[in-house]
Parts: C-alpha cells; structure tokens; sequence
C-alpha cells in the first residue's frame, strides 16, 4: 500500500513481543520495508504502555509512525500523561446489572439492560488459572485480550490464591465473585464510549472485536500530534 498510495504519513502496531531478541531480524525487515518503501519514510518506533494515555489498562503494544521524506519531518511519540485511571473510574458504575450470556455465549441482544453489558460464560483452562486474573478497583487492568475465554477477571473478587507453582485458585467461600469483564466492560476499559453500540450474534466476536482495537485515547494521542506536525 505504502509503495502504491505514498501517502504523507502511515502509522502501524505490533506486538510487545516483537521486540525480543529472537524476533530482531523479523524487526529490522520490517524497519527497513517502511524507510524504503516508495520515496522513503522518515520512521519513528517506540513501545507505548496504553495506561500512559488515560487508558485503565496495561497494554504493551510497538508502534510505527513513517513521515514520508520529502515533508522533512520525523514524528516525535506525544509524552506519556502522569496521572493513572482505575478500574473503578472506568467500570465502577456497571457493576450491579451485567447478565450472562445466552447458552453456547449467544448475545441477549436488546435483553442487555444496558448495551452490550453481557458476560463469556464456561470454564477456565489451566493456562487461565496458572496465575492471577484480578486486579483490584484502583488498579488499572490486565491486558483486554481478544477472545472472551482469556478475558480479565471483575474487580468485584479477590485476589485469586496460589496452591502451587503456576497453579491459583479462586479464594473458598467468594467463588460467586469470579467472572469475566463483560463486552461492555471492555469497551470501557479501551476507552470506547458507551453510544459506540458492538452488533453480534456470538459474543466471541465481541471480545475478539473490542480485544483486537486499538484503545481510543492511546489513538487519539498519537493522532493528535500526527496532525499538529502536519498541519
């Protein structure tokens, strides 16, 4: 596309992992198929913690910004903001009237008392129980993954309890406070605002939606200073 169109600006995003050691060849190809691509762009790359823009989440993701050359200009990543939002700013006003999903996690659709606030239902793999899925209501929270079997636990319950190596439990007597973080809880923790209404029979393909997004504020930030440079 990049070769084709030569627009004046791309922005792209990866995985944290692409960082690694073992990934530095993959990383330099790439690097160098943005800097060379058409005209030439000016790249800029940095990794960018989602919770440093007003997200309530711990999202690592890499992030790509090429200028193309002739503009002259190298994009600069907007300053991370010092201030951190919680769970409880984010989700602390849904907490009483989020239902499950239908059976095999069909939507409620228009059932929901309020748009999409439905949660994944089943059980819990061993990798899922392997560590802590909670955080509490003035952290921020886990990762939202893509998928609503991996999703992050309510705030509601505690802690989960180490048994062994690897290996946690929900804590005896408060298992009725374990749940996953519903579709709209999700939403809200990567920054969607609540008239931004998600359509879906399954709600796998809500979570793998919303999961898969880049959280809006962390968006907004880096778009901002895109057009501030080339205004």
């Amino acid at each position: 596309i990049l070769e084709a169109k030569q627009p004046k600006f791309f922005l792209a995003e990866n995985v944290a992992g692409m960082l690694l050691p073992r990934n530095r060849k993959a990383l330099e190809s790439i690097k160098s198929l943005f800097r060379n691509a058409g005209v030439g762009y000016e790249l800029s790359f940095k990794l960018l913690n989602a919770s440093d823009y007003l997200v309530p989440q711990d999202r690592k993701r890499v992030f790509f910004v090429g200028y193309r050359r002739d503009l002259g200009r190298s994009f600069e990543f907007p300053s991370p903001v010092k201030m951190k939002l919680s769970l409880r700013s984010a989700i602390g006003d849904l907490v009483e009237n989020a239902i499950p999903a239908r059976d095999g996690n069909y939507s409620n659709g228009s059932a929901c008392p309020f748009p999409n606030h439905e949660f994944f239902v089943g059980g819990f793999s061993s990798l899922y129980m392997s560590r802590n899925r909670v955080r509490g209501w003035d952290q921020v929270s886990y990762t939202i993954q893509a998928g609503g079997r991996h999703a992050p636990l309510h705030p509601q319950a505690p802690e989960m309890q180490a048994v062994d190596k690897d290996q946690k439990r929900f804590v005896p007597g408060k298992e009725h406070l374990y749940r996953r973080l519903s579709v709209r809880e999700c939403a809200r923790i990567q920054t969607f605002p609540d008239d931004f209404i998600f359509h879906y029979k399954n709600l796998a393909a809500a979570y793998k939606m919303i999961g898969n997004a880049v959280p809006v504020r962390l968006a907004q930030a880096v778009a901002q200073q895109i057009k501030k440079d080339l205004e």
